[in-house]
């Protein structure tokens, strides 16, 4: 078998057979939910109290810091550190994604890709708990997005996406090499501060080059631009477009390389 035809092959019995399993993974997520809130009585809602607090506090100290309005500030800052909290999780999690499927791998032979999917939507049921806290913010700023929120959906699609891509390479990574787990934590720690989720770019004055060539800059303003009533830069779009394809490909080869070895690194 050619190496194209291998490649095609893996595409197909890995990542579009996860795809097909959506029940499965599903489940899997929604149990996952359950089995970490068995017995407290809010659940991930929980979750949800701890940020808006959290987005309380930190707004009020910190719009004075940049010296923005809060009735500014405090939308921008929920939708952004709201949606950075899913993006950060996905990828913490994603590191252990095979780790924690361990059992299902080593004795039934299931696509790699529904492990990672598996993260993923278990942290976008919580990202779906915690956005709420979004809607009391606007309507004590009177935040109205308009036609114009529509265009959260698209952006979301494309941010899932993406985090697919990254979370198999990460799961794969982090099977064969433990270090990764950790050096991703670091890395997601010093990207919350390097990235404007809790700065405005406003405050980078002719320097907004330095969240222009930041990545997750782009993924998060799909989401937070259309929902504070602004459009997401065709920039932000080709970005996240770009990194789509050539992040996916990637990915497929990295699993192509990898699929017969990981039974035995997990």
């Amino acid at each position: 078998m050619s190496r194209i035809e291998s490649f095609l092959d893996v595409t197909h019995r890995d990542a579009v057979s996860a795809l097909k399993a959506w029940r499965l993974w599903t489940m899997l997520g929604w149990n996952d939910i359950r089995q970490r809130y068995r017995r407290s009585t809010l659940g991930p809602f929980w979750i949800t109290l701890s940020v808006a607090f959290f987005i309380g506090v930190l707004g009020v100290i910190y719009s004075r810091i940049f010296h923005v309005n809060a009735e500014t500030y405090l939308p921008f800052l929920t939708v952004g550190y709201v949606t950075w909290g899913f993006i950060s999780q996905v990828i913490n999690e994603s590191c252990g994604a095979f780790q924690e499927g361990e059992r299902l791998i080593k004795q039934i032979r299931l696509p790699y890709g529904l492990y990672v999917l598996r993260v993923v939507w278990r942290n976008f049921i919580i990202f779906l708990h915690t956005i709420v806290i979004f809607i009391p913010v606007a309507l004590l700023f009177r935040v109205s997005p308009g036609l114009t929120a529509f265009l959260v959906v698209p952006g979301l699609v494309l941010l899932l996406a993406n985090l697919g891509w990254v979370a198999l390479m990460l799961a794969i990574l982090a099977a064969r090499f433990r270090d990764i787990t950790q050096i991703v934590a670091t890395l997601t720690q010093i990207m919350l501060f390097a990235t404007p989720i809790m700065w405005p770019v406003s405050t980078l004055g002719g320097s907004t080059w330095i969240a222009e060539v930041n990545p997750l800059y782009h993924l998060i303003e799909l989401v937070r631009a259309p929902l504070l009533g602004d459009a997401p830069t065709p920039l932000s779009w080709a970005v996240a477009i770009g990194m789509l394809a050539a992040g996916s490909a990637l990915a497929l080869l990295l699993l192509n390389r990898a699929a017969k070895r990981i039974v035995f690194w997990v």
